[in-house]
């Protein structure tokens, strides 16, 4: 365990919480009483920054805003102090193209982000994409591998059916290219973006903005996309639910999964040295 800590920094879907739901009673209280401490708090999502996105912890109910937030799995970088997002390494319309030119002969659905969540181009509307659009109350435009590659993105979302995870990674092994990179976040689905862009690259930015010790921030993951911040953090923890590459890169690996309040308490067993409310 670290000797000092100034910032922790989670990752959201799996890890603080389900997919679009709050905060469990000890991980709320243990995120309040890390802003009382002092302790800067922020999010490491996969998902854009945006409005919608840096307001979910209003939704939570927390009684601070985010001092920082990474998105689109460390492509993009939200720093309060200076109220600016910062976008790094996108991926060209002509990587876009070739990606989904490859992929084409399955049964997939893709996605990107035109404006956050403002605005999604997708190649269909699935059951996934319905309870996204209202969830996150986005307009969805439906179009071919054209609109997709239209402009520069963040990241390209695919999602496709169980049990065809050896087809895509064969694909996407015979595809390989220098110019992107593929890395899996929930069952089947698979997201692609540049080599450069992981969460570890915002945070390192946003240590250095803030004159932060690398070693004095804790991270916490659970999947694929969350390994580069979990090696780079001075502590890096697993959620007990997370998937073996990532309890493997961690420090420590939480008793408890995401719906038994895993990230609470773990903060309340190994750092708070007095009892949460």
């Amino acid at each position: 365990m670290i000797k000092k800590l100034r910032a922790v920094v989670a990752d959201v879907d799996g890890t603080l919480a389900l997919k679009g739901g709050r905060l469990m009673p000890k991980t709320f209280a243990a995120i309040e009483k890390l802003h009382q401490e002092g302790i800067l708090f922020g999010i490491a999502s996969g998902r854009p920054l945006c409005g919608w996105m840096l307001s979910q912890a209003e939704r939570w109910g927390l009684s601070f805003p985010f001092d920082m937030a990474i998105g689109m799995n460390g492509g993009d970088l939200y720093d309060k102090k200076d109220g600016l997002i910062e976008h790094y390494y996108p991926l060209a319309p002509e990587t876009i193209r070739s990606i989904l030119t490859f992929l084409k002969g399955q049964d997939i659905n893709a996605m990107v982000y035109r404006k956050g969540y403002d605005l999604i181009y997708a190649l269909r509307m699935d059951e996934v994409m319905a309870a996204s659009q209202k969830r996150n109350h986005s307009i969805v435009q439906l179009g071919d591998i054209g609109l997709l590659s239209e402009y520069p993105t963040g990241k390209i979302e695919v999602r496709y059916m169980p049990g065809k995870d050896n087809e895509i990674d064969a694909l996407i092994k015979a595809n390989q290219s220098s110019s992107w990179k593929a890395v899996h976040t929930f069952q089947g689905t698979v997201e692609f973006v540049d080599p450069r862009v992981n969460k570890s690259i915002s945070l390192m930015k946003y240590a250095e903005k803030n004159r932060i010790a690398l070693n004095e921030i804790m991270a916490f993951g659970d999947q694929e996309n969350d390994l580069e911040m979990l090696y780079t953090s001075g502590w890096g923890v697993c959620l007990k639910n997370g998937c073996e590459a990532c309890k493997k890169a961690a420090d420590a690996v939480t008793e408890f999964s995401v719906t038994e309040d895993g990230f609470g308490k773990y903060l309340k067993m190994h750092w708070f040295q007095d009892n949460l409310q």
